[in-house]
């Protein structure tokens, strides 16, 4: 195998373990959303005294993260292409 094989091998791998942890990251954030809504069943009058704020802060972060991850597939997937 050439080493520009190997790195197109590598860089597949890379994008795979990417994309494996893009979908994590959506399935946390559905985690989260559940939380959430368990939570205001809790007291569904008054959801801001049994939604604690950094609920929403841990979802804006995950949200982030996945972005950043897209970002990153689409300047992997640019670079393989351009091999």
């Amino acid at each position: 195998m050439s080493a520009l094989e190997e790195l197109a091998q590598q860089l597949g791998v890379a994008e795979q373990h990417l994309t494996d942890v893009g979908a994590l990251l959506g399935t946390t954030r559905k985690s989260l959303g559940d939380a959430e809504r368990s939570l205001i069943k809790l007291d569904p009058e008054h959801p801001e005294t049994v939604v604690p704020p950094s609920l929403h802060r841990a979802d804006d972060q995950v949200a982030r993260a996945q972005e950043m991850i897209e970002n990153i597939l689409e300047t992997l997937r640019d670079f393989a292409t351009r091999l």
